[in-house]
């Protein structure tokens, strides 16, 4: 035993450093694709460098200043024809002017509730082939920040918008990832609950897995060219955000066998006062959406500390398997990094390369692939042993010669019906001439007999009733809530299959059934005497059967 678990542990850890090892390779590849995207820029048509103000300032449109600008730049030397000026853009109104006439404009009305921020867009413009001066008008939607753009190139706009897409493929396969692991999980829990059994909140983690994929997609600008509704996306992302902190600390309240610890309707009410306070102060122009984005990261470092907290009450208390306790401590720790430093990126206005979630989208990938992969090898292994119990339930409840329930199952059947009143017919059958069989022909012939017999029973009973074999030659069915109409039709299709079969398989002795029943109507009766009543009209029915030649 020692030595299994010695194996076990150990196989556990391999399988930990195996998938911690995957994501890292991905984490790396991840960020070196994202970064390829800035550091092999094409001089000729990147133009991000050399704009000029008004006064005679030069600027980089990836470092301006905060407030309202107004940067011209010379195209005249570059080859303009069938080309556009294409740039990303984040929480920016601009205006473009081809040699001092307005070309675009990008200021788009959003609904109040919404508040000021349209998030992140993509902006593809026609020039001119005459144009020798753009002008932009760059207007920040809020004071308190720079305008935003991003990627300036002049190049036709299929080019760059598959260049857009492709350099945040990879990401966005990421947040795909995360969204069939969130639906694995939620099929999961929806498996599991339908089974009764004691189970993980994997409703928490398959949500969870989503809404972090739906908060993160905002960075790969993918959703923005496909839907052009880049408001719809930022307040998917912004309402994933606020959601999001409760959902790991349910699970980990789950996973430690805590799931009535008074953490979660604090958090709780602390994430619905937040969802309520955000669009009613958006709503009525008390502040925006914008300004209230740090309360929600705030719940999510309090939803951290409760999730150490559960973590550690459960490795002193040893409320949970400790193999698990090191996944989820592992899986946690990938993701409460990643969250902290996309908290301190944000905070220090860090997010122009990696984008606002970038160290967060890794960090969970880590955790659901640590997690996920742990969860979905214990849930085959709880599979196994499940079917495996039921293998050994169904052994020690059924008869091994015709399949039929057992004398044990029949007891059961029977304190069933005791405990619940539940009122039903008895019907107690017999194999005529069985020991004729056995005798002259052998046991082979006589389990033959038997077989046939439980087979002839099971098909006239076995839509109305459960048939135990409680004997040698002795059958049983309890057909709950029947009426004797229904017992006399399967009395009647039984005599058909019997005749049947004799005229077919022309056994050397006719099989034949004897029969009798009798009604059990709780509290008038008793249990007890419906089944001697019905083995009584029984031994009357042989009785008849042998007075018309049948014998017994």
């Amino acid at each position: 035993m020692k030595l299994k678990n010695k194996v076990r542990h150990r196989w556990a850890w391999a399988d930990t450093i195996a998938i911690f090892s995957i994501t890292a390779f991905l984490i790396i590849v991840a960020v070196f694709y994202r970064t390829s995207d800035y550091s092999d820029r094409d001089a000729e048509t990147d133009l991000t460098a050399g704009w000029v103000s008004d006064s005679g300032e030069t600027y980089s449109l990836d470092k301006l200043p905060k407030g309202d600008l107004t940067l011209s730049h010379d195209v005249s030397g570059l080859d303009i024809t069938n080309r556009a000026l294409c740039f990303r853009t984040t929480d920016t109104h601009i205006k473009l002017y081809s040699d001092g006439e307005l070309l675009y404009s990008y200021a788009p009305e959003i609904p109040d509730i919404l508040g000021d921020s349209y998030g992140k867009f993509v902006h593809t413009i026609p020039l001119r082939p005459d144009t020798k001066i753009i002008t932009l008008e760059i207007h920040p939607i809020f004071n308190d920040h720079e305008g935003s753009l991003s990627r300036v190139r002049i190049q036709t706009a299929g080019d760059y918008i598959a260049g857009v897409i492709l350099s945040g493929l990879l990401e966005f396969c990421i947040c795909l990832f995360m969204v069939v692991f969130g639906v694995i999980m939620l099929l999961m829990g929806i498996l599991t609950r339908k089974s009764n059994e004691p189970t993980l909140n994997f409703f928490a983690l398959g949500t969870f897995a989503i809404l972090c994929a739906v908060w993160s997609v905002n960075d790969t600008y993918i959703l923005q060219i496909l839907t052009r509704a880049p408001a719809m996306v930022k307040i998917s992302s912004i309402l994933s955000l606020i959601f999001i902190a409760y959902l790991p600390v349910s699970f980990t309240a789950s996973a430690t066998n805590n799931p009535r610890t008074i953490l979660l309707p604090i958090l709780m009410m602390l994430v619905t006062a937040d969802f309520f306070l955000m669009f009613f102060l958006t709503g009525t122009g008390r502040s925006d959406i914008h300004y209230l984005i740090p309360v929600a990261q705030a719940i999510i470092v309090i939803a951290l500390f409760m999730t150490i907290y559960l973590i550690i009450r459960a490795v002193v208390k040893k409320t949970a398997d400790p193999a698990f306790t090191r996944t989820v401590i592992i899986g946690i720790g990938a993701a409460a990094v990643g969250v902290v430093i996309d908290l301190l990126k944000y905070r220090l206005d860090l997010n122009n390369y990696l984008g606002a979630s970038a160290f967060t989208r890794m960090g969970v990938l880590v955790f659901i692939c640590v997690v996920g992969f742990y969860l979905i090898r214990e849930r085959n292994r709880l599979a196994i042993e499940h079917n495996r119990a039921e293998l050994m339930e169904k052994m020690a409840y059924t008869d091994g010669l015709t399949e039929l329930a057992n004398r044990s199952a029949f007891h059961k059947k029977e304190k069933n019906i005791r405990s619940t009143g539940t009122p039903c017919m008895i019907v107690q059958l017999d194999i005529n001439n069985l020991k004729t069989v056995n005798d002259v022909y052998g046991h082979a012939e006589g389990d033959k007999h038997i077989i046939a017999a439980a087979d002839t029973i099971k098909s006239a009973f076995g839509d109305i009733g459960e048939c135990f074999r409680t004997g040698g030659d002795e059958f049983v069915v309890i057909a709950p809530n029947a009426q004797a109409d229904a017992i006399e039709a399967a009395i009647g299709k039984m005599s058909q299959i019997s005749l049947a079969y004799n005229e077919t398989e022309k056994p050397p002795v006719p099989l034949r059934i004897a029969y009798g029943y009798a009604e059990y109507i709780p509290p008038e009766d008793t249990l007890d005497a419906a089944e001697q009543l019905a083995d009584k009209n029984m031994y009357a029915m042989k009785k008849q059967m042998k007075a018309q030649n049948a014998p017994a």
